[in-house]
C-alpha cells in the first residue's frame, strides 16, 4: 500500500497531541511518558498519538532524546493505536535520520513543519528541503503548515507538495476558508486535516474530515469515565459538543491566548493543567518558564468551575 493510501486508511478520529515530560532536575522522564501514553489510550480512547512536537517541545531536545521519545510511545503504543512523530529539523540529514529511526522504532507517520529557519523561504527552497528529505527516507510523511514555524503554505503549493511520494497527509491549522479549499481539492488524495477540536464536529459531518489532528484538549477536559469528545464523535451529537463551550472558554484562555497575545507557545499551562488533572509531567525547558504561582491558582480555579478538578 502506497502512503497515500495507508494514510487515508489509518488516520482516523481523535488525535492527541502530548507533551514531553521531565524530571524535576529537567531530564527526560521515559517513565511518565510510558505512563501517559498508557492512560491516553486505555483512559481517553484516543485514536492516534503525535508526539515530539511542538507540545513536545521539540526545540529543546538533543537528537538522542527525540529519538527516545519517538521510542518509548511507539512501544508503548504497541500498534494499539498509530503513533506520529515530529521529525521535522532544518538540517535535512538529521530529520531524515529522525525518521528512519522512527520507522524502525514502529511509528507509523512522520511529520515535519515548514522549514523554520531561515523564515520566509521563498517556496522552491521549501519544495526543495522536502524533495531531499523524501528521497532519504519511506516514512508517510504529514506536512505541518503551523503558524509557530517561520513559513506558511498557500493552497497552491501544499497541492504542489502532495505530488511529492511520501507525502500522505497535512496538519494544516490555516483558518477555514484556506482548510475547506484544501479539502476541496485535495481531500481525495491525502489526509486533511486541523487541530481545533471546536470545530471538529462541523468539519468532520459536514465536509467529510476524517481525523482531529492533534490536540491536548483531548486530556484537557475529557478524563476517565467521562468522555465528551469520544461521545459527540461517535455519535455525531451537537447536544454534547455544544456543552463543552465553557471547557473551549478556558481552553481558549489558557491555550491560545498566550501564543496570540505575548508569542509564548502554551506549554507551561499545558503541563499545569495536566498536574491540576493528576497527570503530572514535570517542568518544561528554558527559554520557556513555569507559571507564576498566581497564574497557577487562578487555572486551578477556572479548572474548578469546570468540575475538572
Amino acid at each position: 500500500m502506497d502512503s497515500k493510501a495507508f494514510a487515508r486508511e489509518t488516520v482516523k478520529g481523535l488525535w492527541i497531541a502530548i507533551p514531553t515530560p521531565f524530571t524535576a532536575d529537567g531530564a527526560l522522564d521515559e517513565d511518565v511518558l510510558a505512563d501517559s501514553v498508557e492512560h491516553y489510550i486505555s483512559a481517553l480512547q484516543v485514536d492516534g498519538i503525535f508526539c515530539g512536537g511542538v507540545m513536545g517541545e521539540f526545540w529543546a531536545l538533543s537528537m538522542d532524546e527525540r529519538k527516545r521519545v519517538h521510542s518509548t510511545v511507539a512501544a508503548v503504543a504497541a500498534g494499539r493505536v498509530p503513533v506520529m512523530a515530529q521529525v521535522g529539523h532544518h538540517a535535512v540529514d538529521e530529520a531524515a535520520e529522525l525518521a528512519r529511526h522512527a520507522q524502525e522504532a514502529g511509528v507509523a507517520f512522520g511529520i515535519a513543519m515548514n522549514p523554520y529557519y531561515p523564515p520566509d523561504l521563498p517556496f522552491p527552497l521549501v519544495r526543495a528541503w522536502y524533495e531531499a528529505f523524501a528521497e532519504r527516507t519511506s516514512l508517510p510523511l504529514f506536512l505541518f503548515n503551523t503558524p509557530y514555524s517561520g513559513t506558511a503554505l498557500t493552497v497552491d503549493q501544499i497541492v504542489e507538495l502532495a505530488e511529492i511520494d511520501i507525502v500522505c497527509g497535512i496538519k494544516n491549522p490555516r483558518g477555514r476558508e484556506h482548510l475547506l479549499e484544501l479539502q476541496a481539492r485535495i481531500g481525495d488524495r491525502i489526509v486533511v486535516a486541523d487541530a481545533a477540536e471546536r470545530d471538529w464536529l462541523n468539519l468532520h459531518t459536514k465536509h467529510g474530515f476524517q481525523a482531529l489532528m492533534s490536540t491536548p484538549a483531548l486530556a484537557l477536559y475529557q478524563t476517565p469515565g467521562n468522555l465528551p469528545i469520544v461521545e459527540y464523535t461517535r455519535l455525531a451529537d451537537r447536544e454534547i459538543s455544544d456543552s463543552l463551550a465553557p471547557a473551549r472558554r478556558v481552553f481558549e484562555k489558557w491555550m491560545r491566548r498566550p501564543w496570540l497575545d505575548g508569542r509564548v507557545i502554551p506549554i507551561a499551562e499545558l503541563k499545569a493543567w495536566l498536574e491540576l488533572l493528576g497527570l503530572p509531567q514535570g517542568p518544561v525547558r528554558a527559554p520557556l518558564v513555569p507559571l507564576s504561582e498566581e497564574r497557577r491558582r487562578a487555572l486551578a480555579d477556572d479548572l474548578e468551575s469546570l468540575g475538572l478538578r
